[in-house]
């Protein structure tokens, strides 16, 4: 698998936020106008292996072999939707959060058609699109386990950190960041979204 991974570093703008306390509701209203920023990105390729008889019969590999090897590979985007920020608490001077859980979308998956390599045996077909396709959509499953061994989430965590901390100390309060949820690969199965965003 490779992976080249591109950290987006952000100019905070406080959206013409003035210095002063606000009610959480005030607060809420305000944040839910950051807009959805994809601070992490990451571009992955995975290869995948084809073999055999395209669901024909095993009797075909009778009349020579018949293997395909394809690069797949797919843009993973990470970030961390403020908007849906519920989870936060005013008391005092401090503000009290914990962040939304991070936003994972996988687009743009496609087959490396220059780096194909295949080798069908002259009385054997050729991989058909539909064997093709069907490669594609194993190649993005593939990616879609590795997305949780890629350390994405904790630096879109800290950029969402910075964004909404310096919003927050904007309006006059201290903020204060409960501990990062922490996920388990399991998790990765709701949170990722292999749509366009």
């Amino acid at each position: 698998m490779k992976v080249r991974l591109f950290l987006f570093s952000l100019i905070v703008v406080i959206l013409g936020c003035t210095r002063g306390k606000v009610s959480q509701e005030e607060l809420k209203s305000k944040i839910s106008t950051i807009p959805m920023l994809y601070t992490v990105q990451a571009q992955v390729e995975v290869i995948v292996e084809g073999h055999g008889d395209d669901g024909s019969g095993e009797w075909k590999s009778l009349f020579g072999k018949r293997d395909i090897i394809v690069p797949v590979k797919a843009n993973v985007k990470v970030g961390i939707d403020l908007s849906q920020l519920n989870d936060f608490e005013i008391n005092g001077s401090k503000v009290y959060i914990t962040l939304p859980d991070p936003v994972i979308h996988m687009e743009s998956s496609q087959i490396a058609w220059d780096e194909v390599i295949d080798h069908v045996s002259g009385l054997r077909d050729k991989f058909s699109n539909k064997e093709k396709e069907f490669l594609t959509l194993k190649g993005k499953q593939k990616i879609m386990g590795e997305i949780p061994k890629l350390d994405m989430v904790r630096p879109a965590q800290e950029h969402a950190e910075q964004i909404l901390g310096n919003l927050i100390a904007s309006l006059g309060y201290t903020p204060i960041f409960k501990a990062r949820p922490v996920y388990q690969e399991f998790d990765f199965v709701r949170l990722i979204n292999d749509q366009e965003p």
